[in-house]
């Protein structure tokens, strides 16, 4: 991290439809990471339409301003830095959310000062840093390859919640056969088979890791019933959920 990186404040802010964030600018980068929602957000000369897991930069002296057309909610940073420091103006997180991770991190620290806080939150802006000249670096995903790792992300999010696919899609904006589609042609399988991956992933992991009752494993992870945990697990390994538990 450069050394004349300062993080000075983070915080959440949360609109309704409708409530736009007026033009203004700052002394200071401002780094936004959107979680939930769909904004237009003109910085300087360029427009960007963000979406959830969108992290949108702006440099010092940049007027800025966010349209909400969904209701949204940011996690925001604001930071000392070279006006020249090598970072993308817009850049787009993964399937694990990483960016956001760190992200809400700092807003977390921030609003629960330690002994240790200055420290944490010194590492945490330094790996933010490397990620972000990382992404600067790195080809631009395409529409679709945006799409479908927000969408992979929101499963990520949401797996224990019953989301529904179709839900996922209005949230991007697109029909439920266009994101099968962009599934398909990048990843090779459906959006339901990812987020049934995802909820077979935690499940497994609470199984080898608790003693949790099978329906309690249901319940904290989007299946609808312990019988229908159970058949996917059998179905997807070949053994039954009570086999893997006594695996030593």
């Amino acid at each position: 991290m450069h050394k004349s990186l300062q993080l000075l404040t983070a915080g959440v802010h949360t609109a309704a439809p409708g409530n736009d964030y007026p033009s203004h600018a700052h002394t200071c980068w401002e780094l936004v990471y959107y979680v939930r929602g769909r904004i237009t957000c003109p910085v300087g000369e360029d427009t960007y339409a963000a979406t959830p897991g969108t992290v949108l930069l702006t440099p010092p002296q940049t007027w800025h301003a966010e349209q909400s057309r969904t209701g949204y909610t940011n996690r925001f940073l604001q930071v000392t830095a070279a006006t020249t420091h090598p970072w993308p103006r817009v850049c787009f997180d993964d399937g694990a959310r990483t960016l956001g991770r760190i992200f809400d991190a700092l807003v977390e620290e921030t609003a629960q000062p330690a002994a240790t806080t200055d420290r944490l939150c010194a590492l945490l802006l330094a790996e933010l840093d490397l990620r972000l000249q990382r992404a600067a670096a790195t080809t631009p995903p395409t529409p679709t390859e945006q799409l479908v790792t927000q969408a992979e992300r929101l499963f990520e999010s949401r797996f224990a919640t019953g989301v529904k696919i179709s839900e996922v899609a209005a949230e991007l904006g697109i029909s439920t056969s266009a994101l099968r589609a962009a599934f398909t042609r990048l990843r090779g399988t459906s959006p339901q088979a990812a987020l049934q991956s995802i909820r077979l992933r935690h499940a497994l992991a609470h199984l080898h890791n608790s003693t949790l009752p099978l329906q309690a494993i249901a319940t904290l992870t989007g299946y609808n019933s312990p019988s229908h945990l159970s058949r996917h697990i059998k179905s997807t390994t070949g053994t039954s959920p009570g086999a893997l538990r006594n695996v030593e």
